[in-house]
């Protein structure tokens, strides 16, 4: 009898196929790191990128340099490299990892120049992307939908080749952060998402009209506004099931909705899943035994760590 994932020859056929088109993911993680904490000496046998969403004094130690991750950053370390992170000895540090090989690295493709011999300190602006695909790789694999596998490699393909293009022109983007206005609009939202706020009321915060206001929105974030407070409206909810200390009913309240059915049919409809079946996940999971999250508004999901292919050896 053989299993869903096929058997001996069959099944390794198809992981050495997958390893030359695509990256083949090992494992993805959203953690955070106690203060003070190292990790290293190490050298890896396989690819590691690691995001650092928010500035530290955290410290990346290669055999040749040290690099401070005192801004929004990715990391990305190479087979063999000796390398050792020192974590900021003053507060936790989140950081996304995935590990990874990848055929097209591995022969040398020029497309990759900057990642094979480039720094491994690689600046990232607020208006990338590349965050929200590390991101949504965490939540795939938490998740573990159909055909979630596959969605990892082609994400993460997406990834490397949005880091390539980016690599050159990253510190210029820095240079130009979102628009004030728009700064002020995200600020309101995250303060007021107990309350019931509308789109108007976020948009004066701007000066702007409301039609003005939304153009610009989009054009900066990516988004509307109106999924943009959504968004972060879950992400709060997902923090607070986390913790294990609030029923459904009480996150609801204390998201900005009306209504317990209102929140679950809204997070169903965008997770995938219900929101009693994500705590049931995260009482099982590596959250509960990981260094805490703080209770305050993150851009993604926290404490996570999926295996999701072994290795070849």
């Amino acid at each position: 009898m053989t299993d869903r994932n096929g058997d001996g020859e069959e099944f390794r056929e198809c992981q050495a196929s997958m390893l030359r088109a695509w990256p083949f993911v090992h494992s993805v993680g959203d953690v955070w790191a106690a203060a003070g904490a190292t990790l290293g000496e190490r050298r890896l046998t396989d690819y590691e990128l690691v995001y650092f969403p928010d500035g530290s004094s955290t410290i990346y130690e290669t055999d040749e340099e040290t690099y401070k991750l005192d801004k929004p950053c990715f990391i990305f370390t190479r087979p063999g490299e000796g390398h050792r992170y020192r974590f900021d000895s003053n507060k936790n540090v989140r950081h996304l990892f995935v590990h990874f090989d990848y055929e097209e690295l591995r022969r040398g493709d020029a497309r990759f120049d900057s990642l094979l011999f480039g720094s491994p300190y690689l600046p990232v602006s607020g208006n990338s992307l590349l965050p929200a695909l590390l991101g949504q790789m965490v939540r795939i694999a938490d998740f573990q939908l159909a055909y979630w596998k596959r969605r990892l490699s082609a994400l993460l393909s997406s990834a490397l080749e949005e880091l390539c293009a980016s690599a050159d022109n990253a510190l210029e983007e820095l240079a130009r952060p979102l628009p004030l206005p728009i700064s002020q609009a995200l600020t309101y939202m995250e303060d007021h998402l107990e309350e019931s706020i509308t789109i108007e009321a976020i948009a004066r915060q701007s000066g702007w009209s409301h039609e003005h206001f939304t153009r610009m929105f989009v054009a900066s974030v990516g988004m509307s506004p109106k999924r943009a407070l959504l968004e972060r409206r879950l992400r709060r909810a997902e923090l607070l099931m986390q913790s294990g200390r609030w029923t459904v009913k009480q996150i609801a309240y204390r998201v900005g909705f009306r209504d317990e059915h209102h929140f679950s049919k809204m997070y169903k409809r965008l997770r995938g899943m219900t929101a009693s079946a994500y705590i049931a996940r995260c009482e099982s999971s590596l959250a509960q035994h990981a260094l805490p999250a703080p209770d305050t508004v993150a851009s993604l999901s926290s404490n996570r760590h999926v295996l999701v292919n072994e290795q070849i050896k």
